[in-house]
């Protein structure tokens, strides 16, 4: 695999009154012809990145760690 396509969509949500009501923010991630994942509390693309290598693993997908990633923005 040369590279993976990954179509991200942002969201954001408030957290729970006993988290003092702060924003917590992340990332869907729609990796092309495999799924889709998600970041929790962060939008950084290094944590994508990792959870994106995380999720092809676990779903046995052989992939190299310096795989090119292509981000796509994805309009909700």
């Amino acid at each position: 695999m040369d590279e993976i396509r990954v179509a991200v969509t942002r969201w954001e949500t408030r957290a729970p009154w006993w988290q003092r009501r702060r924003w917590i923010r992340g990332l869907v991630l729609d990796i092309d012809g495999h799924g889709t994942t998600q970041t929790y509390g962060t939008r950084s693309l290094d944590a994508a990145r990792e959870m994106v290598l995380e999720y092809l693993h676990l779903s046995e997908v052989e992939v190299a760690e310096d795989v090119t990633i292509v981000w796509t923005d994805r309009v909700p």
